[in-house]
């Protein structure tokens, strides 16, 4: 009887070590199959990245708050309990100058109105983003932007002085100018949340809509040919952009910028690095690297993925903006008003 029950023990033994060791490999095969993912290829055998993307409502910051140093991803408590707090703040800007960010102000106040206006007419970020990072800077690994000292603080005393209730410089109302997007596109901000993008590949090049509301979407032409940048005099308000394929990647790098776009502080010497990599049939992951010398003491990048969205419902819309808002003289003009 022990002799039989030690071969039963022996026998389960090796089943179970089997099993494990199955069970291993599959999960090692299937992290590699993740890793290597293959994605389908265009009649002329380039990657397939067509379609209509979206990265989705995020509210992760760009870098990474104070909270959560040293710390490169949520727990998923973390995670649930930032929605929450977000879901029950009442609109962009409920909270300015009441002290409060969550729950709704006081009925018929300016914070109260505030809130339900921009809560129809903005969208904002509801869903902390889909890795659990706490941070779309990835590198470098504290989550902050490498400002050369010095260099944020002139950033911001250079930025228009636009006050609350925006009566001032109103060449700088975003709201009322048809100025686009900037490139990289600011995921995690009101502006630019839910903005989907559509690419369309023909051999050669790659095309990229940027929806962006009322405020004027963007499209990128990027030849994939070899070409180089113009010479550096020639500028562009989305810089120029050439790319290549790097196995299953399109690296696409982009110059000569204006010293208007002047994203996150960078100058008209900034080059971006984007790459653009399938991780699975319905997502790619993006990657920015931006490089600036005169500003940055080195290179960051950012991560964001972007999901694919339902083509045949095509909910992705052509802005139609135009500038010459009528009741931007009634705006001034009460606010010279109010002033006198």
């Amino acid at each position: 009887m022990r002799d039989r029950r030690a071969v039963v023990a022996i026998l389960l033994a090796v089943v179970v070590g089997v099993w494990a060791l199955a069970a291993g490999v599959a999960g090692q095969e299937g992290a590699s199959a993740a890793d290597d993912y293959a994605p389908g290829q265009t009649p002329w055998g380039d990657p397939d990245l067509q379609g209509i993307w979206g990265a989705g409502y995020i509210f992760t910051p760009l870098e990474r708050p104070d909270d959560f140093e040293g710390r490169e991803f949520l727990t998923d408590d973390e995670a649930n309990s930032l929605e929450a707090r977000q879901a029950s703040t009442f609109g962009i800007g409920a909270g300015a100058g009441s002290g409060n960010t969550t729950g709704r102000p006081e009925r018929g106040t300016l914070a109260d109105l505030r809130g339900a206006y921009n809560d129809v007419y903005t969208g904002r970020g509801t869903e902390v983003i889909a890795t659990g990072r706490t941070s779309l800077v990835i590198d470098p690994p504290d989550g902050k932007i490498p400002y050369l000292p010095g260099a944020r603080e002139q950033w911001q005393a250079d930025r228009p002085n636009v006050t609350d209730d925006m009566t001032d410089n109103p060449e700088q109302r975003t709201n009322d100018r048809c100025m686009g997007v900037h490139l990289p596109v600011a995921y995690g901000q009101a502006v630019t949340a839910g903005g989907h993008k559509r690419f369309v590949q023909t051999p050669g090049h790659v095309a990229i809509y940027y929806e962006h509301g009322h405020h004027g979407g963007a499209y990128r032409d990027i030849a994939l040919d070899g070409r180089p940048h113009p010479p550096s005099h020639i500028r562009q308000w989305l810089g120029h952009a050439i790319g290549r394929w790097e196995g299953g990647t399109l690296v696409v790098e982009t110059a000569n910028f204006t010293n208007q776009t002047r994203y996150q502080g960078a100058s008209e010497n900034m080059r971006l690095t984007e790459r653009f990599t399938m991780t699975g049939p319905d997502t790619i992951m993006y990657r920015a690297t931006i490089e600036d010398s005169t500003v940055f003491s080195a290179p960051w990048t950012i991560e964001v993925p972007l999901e694919r969205l339902d083509n045949r419902e095509n909910k992705i819309y052509e802005a139609a903006c135009h500038e010459g808002n009528y009741a931007m003289v009634s705006i001034l003009a009460g606010a010279r008003l109010n002033e006198q």
